[in-house]
């Protein structure tokens, strides 16, 4: 079980702006469609979907741009998954067509909803800044401030 493409390019914007250099200041889209190799158009559509659940502001004009709505701290990549893809996991299209009517479709429900549990306690107990931590640990780029 994967995010989308789109949820992929979303969760890269939230990560590009919770590693901004200024917390506060915003970053227009071109900057970040750059900085994370998305298409520009489409990761604009993927912003408004993030205003949209409160987890992006926005600014128009010359000087305008995107931010995170709330420290990186207090966002999840669930939250981020699920404001572009819905719900995450199968279990819920597991029990269309009658799949859990007789005992072997019960019983692949019922991993579908384990697989859901398990990937949903490391999507929402994962936040912006832990990633941000993890991707400044992979570039070498170690912070030793207390």
């Amino acid at each position: 079980m994967y995010p989308s493409q789109k949820a992929a390019y979303a969760m890269r914007a939230m990560l590009d702006l919770a590693r901004a250099a200024e917390p506060g200041a915003v970053a227009p889209t071109a900057a970040i469609a750059r900085r994370t190799r998305a298409p520009a158009k489409f990761l604009e559509a993927i912003l408004g979907e993030l205003r949209r659940a409160g987890l992006v502001e926005s600014r128009r004009g010359a000087a305008g741009g995107h931010r995170l709505a709330r420290p990186g701290s207090r966002i999840t990549a669930g939250e981020v998954w699920r404001a572009v893809d819905g719900p995450i996991g199968p279990a819920a299209r597991a029990g269309r067509r009658g799949a859990a009517a007789d005992p072997a479709g019960r019983a692949l429900r019922g991993l579908w909803e384990e697989v859901e549990q398990a990937v949903t306690r490391v999507v929402d107990g994962t936040t912006l800044e832990d990633l941000a931590r993890r991707a400044q640990e992979s570039a070498g780029v170690h912070d030793f401030t207390i």
